[in-house]
C-alpha cells in the first residue's frame, strides 16, 4: 500500500498520463486529416457536388474545429498541468 502513495509511484503515474496525452494529441491531429481525406475520396468517387459542398461547409468544418479545440486544450492546459504536477512531485525527497 505504501508503494501506491509513494512519490516515485505518483511520478510514474503522472509520466504515464503525460505520455498518453502527448500520444492522444498527435492522434487527434491526424484525425482531422483522415476525415478530410475520406470526405474528399467520397467526392472523387461520385458524391453529388451540392451535398459534398454542404457537408464540408456545415459539418466537416465544424467537426474539425471542435477537434482542434480539444487538441489545443490538451496542449495548452492538460499537458502543462501534468508537467507542473511532476515537477512538484520531483521537488520532494524520494
Amino acid at each position: 500500500m505504501a508503494t501506491q502513495t509513494s512519490f516515485s509511484h505518483q511520478i510514474q503515474l503522472a509520466e504515464d498520463l503525460k505520455k498518453y496525452l502527448v500520444n492522444l494529441h498527435e492522434r487527434l491531429f491526424f484525425v482531422t486529416t483522415d476525415y478530410n481525406n475520406k470526405v474528399n475520396d467520397m467526392h472523387q468517387q461520385g458524391m453529388m457536388e451540392e451535398y459534398y459542398s454542404k457537408f464540408v461547409q456545415e459539418y466537416v468544418y465544424e467537426t474539425n474545429q471542435k477537434i482542434k479545440e480539444v487538441i489545443n486544450l490538451i496542449h495548452e492546459r492538460d499537458i502543462p498541468f501534468i508537467e507542473k504536477y511532476i515537477a512538484y512531485l520531483m521537488s520532494h525527497p524520494q
